[in-house]
């Protein structure tokens, strides 16, 4: 038997709506058997249990799945408890229930109150008092307060460097001001501005206004000159620069060669040491010698030790550079596990687009367009007890219509009766849809129906009509889906389907409708 197409809002790409929305006790039939929520989209398999729409496609998304529900009831029947797309339909009758229940909004300080229907069309993921989780920061905040967070508060936000175009999060920003290559300085002596960080040091060294120490300082001159006047500085004092290295230079010999004796001048022969022993002599003699040895290791150690320290602050750029190309990569693979997800969704849709299409051609290869229609239902007994335990008391027909540009209309039976019939009766209504070409017809529908349980041996038949009550909201031109049904509640009584029924043979019955089409 042909199904109703699944639903193809976003909305049913969502799970069941929160138990606390609901500002009643909740009843187990207006739960879902996945998610264990409140139905959205009610969608019933053919065992009788009921799926959120999202649910019952994310548990069939590999194929047919067994009814976790029916193995837990202890009644799992494999010809009928195997979950499948394409032998279960929406209930609509237990949505238009739970549409119509109370509701408020969980979020605290929030006042907002009134059916699920309207929570779930106007209120859900509306609520300025919603808290929800910054993707950033992981921070809960106000949904109302979501985009000045988004864009002033966020500590993980992305930005830009506005010098060198790279790429860091917010509270890393003075952290990268301090090694931004192209971050703009001022010279403190010339008061020049917009100097990049790179180039600074050039800037100082051919700065006019610029101060620098004496290229003298570390034997001892404590000048300091501006740049343009470092050579005038050193024309004017060479006497005393030679001064300075005469004293560095009888230091550093006095560390080296340190003994008994005293320094003496001598015009002719200039620094020369005192009479001493022989032994000594000759010990402070060979002293001497290893002076220039010594001063030669020395300035090999001072230049290897310069490159090392070139090395470190390379080596310390390069790190810097490769950090953040890591917070980059981060970045993008965030980014693409982003677009991942969105794909995801995407081919979700599709597949519910898709399920939806073969849905259609199914519903058309039954669909009648001459105003009679023959409905088979099959598993009557597994119906009846699904009716009995409430998991579904009622089922809708495939869509049948008066023409092909005709009133769109099904059948809507109650296996355990409804409203005066329950328990004793099949309750048996008549439908009117909602329907393509509703706006070129005549409304109200006025047209006579006839309802009937066909006697299987041709014999004598259950028949019941009704002319529609045009003051009826049930027969006006519909504004949703479908009106509310109007038939028979006490259609036919059950006990003519118990024992050897000859409306009843192999767990099947045929109903028939029949519209009148005088004066269409």
């Amino acid at each position: 038997m042909a199904r109703p197409s699944l639903p193809s809002s976003l909305d049913s790409n969502l799970p069941g709506i929160p138990r606390k929305v609901l500002a009643v006790s909740m009843e187990c039939k207006y739960q879902c058997q996945q998610c264990k929520e409140i139905l959205r989209k009610p969608f019933q398999a053919q065992c009788g249990h009921r799926f959120c729409v999202y649910c019952f496609k994310q548990i069939t998304s590999s194929g047919p799945k067994p009814c976790e529900a029916c193995q837990e009831e202890g009644i799992y029947d494999e010809a009928t408890s195997m979950l499948s797309i394409n032998e279960a339909f929406p209930d609509n009758a237990a949505r238009r229930e739970i549409d119509s229940l109370p509701a408020r909004c969980p979020n605290e300080s929030c006042s907002w109150a009134g059916t699920l229907k309207e929570y779930e069309g106007q209120h859900e993921g509306q609520c300025e008092f919603e808290r929800v989780k910054c993707e950033a920061c992981q921070l809960l905040i106000l949904q109302r307060d979501k985009d000045r967070h988004n864009e002033r508060e966020c500590e993980a936000r992305t930005l830009n460097c506005k010098y060198c175009k790279a790429t860091f999060h917010f509270k890393d920003i003075k952290a990268h001001d301090e090694i931004c290559q192209k971050y703009p300085m001022q010279c403190k002596d010339c008061g020049k501005k917009k100097i990049a960080r790179e180039k600074f040091n050039e800037h100082i060294k051919s700065c006019a206004k610029s101060k620098s120490a004496c290229q003298f300082s570390e034997i001892g001159c404590r000048a300091v000159i501006d740049n343009g006047k470092q050579v005038e500085h050193e024309q004017s004092n060479v006497t005393e620069h030679l001064r300075l290295m005469l004293a560095s230079m009888l230091s550093l010999l006095r560390m080296r060669v340190d003994g008994p004796g005293e320094w003496q001048e001598d015009s002719v022969l200039g620094l020369y040491r005192g009479p001493e022993d022989a032994a000594t002599s000759v010990t402070h003699t060979g002293a001497r010698a290893q002076g220039p040895g010594l001063q030669e290791k020395i300035t090999a150690l001072e230049n290897i030790v310069c490159v090392l320290n070139r090395e470190v602050e390379r080596s310390a750029l390069t790190l810097e550079a490769l950090n953040r190309q890591h917070r980059l990569d981060q970045e993008k693979i965030e980014n693409l596990s982003n677009k991942v997800r969105q794909l995801e969704r995407t081919l979700t849709m599709r597949d519910l687009q898709l399920s939806e299409s073969e849905q259609a051609l199914r519903e058309l290869q039954f669909c009648t367009y001459d105003g009679v229609f023959i409905w088979k239902i099959t598993d009557f007994s597994r119906r009846r007890q699904d009716a009995l335990a409430g998991r579904a008391p009622a089922m809708f027909s495939p869509a049948f219509y008066s023409s092909k540009y005709g009133y769109k209309m099904c059948l809507r039976l109650y296996m355990n009766g409804d409203g005066t019939g329950r328990g004793t009766h099949l309750s048996l209504f008549f439908v009117v849809m909602r329907g393509r070409f509703d706006a070129l017809l005549k409304w109200p529908f006025s047209q006579k129906v006839t309802l009937m349980l066909l006697d299987q041996n041709n014999r004598e038949h259950i028949i019941d009509a009704f002319r529609p009550d045009v003051t009826s909201t049930s027969f006006q031109r519909p504004v949703s889906e479908m009106n509310i049904a109007s038939g028979c509640p006490l259609f036919c009584p059950l006990s003519k389907l118990a024992g050897k029924s000859s409306y009843l043979r192999d767990d099947t019955i045929f109903i028939k409708a029949i519209v009148d089409l005088t004066g269409l």
